[in-house]
């Protein structure tokens, strides 16, 4: 059990040094400080109005970003996968 939990640890910290979260964390940090992006979603969540949506999407920042986050989720699914085929390699068939 320590081994896994060791396993875990080194994982984690090889994914918090990974250039893909990294970029995600810088970026997140962007979009909190770029107040008229904050502005435009505030103004969103309260209209819903349709040409706000399209200046939040047409933001820099929070293109950067969209495009930093999709990147991750490719890397997530990856990583789900290779761990999918380690546990169906441990699994006893019968």
């Amino acid at each position: 059990m320590e081994k896994l939990i060791e396993k875990i640890e080194n994982l984690e910290k090889v994914l918090d040094e990974n250039v893909y979260v990294q970029t995600v964390k810088n970026l997140s940090g962007e979009v909190t400080k770029d107040k008229e992006l904050l502005n435009l979603i505030e103004k969103y969540n309260k209209t819903k109005d349709e040409q706000i949506k399209k200046q939040i999407i047409d933001n820099a920042s929070f293109k950067n970003y969209k495009k930093a986050e999709t990147d991750l989720n490719i890397l997530i699914l990856e990583i789900n996968q290779k761990l999918k085929e380690i546990n169906d390699k441990g699994k006893c068939s019968l």
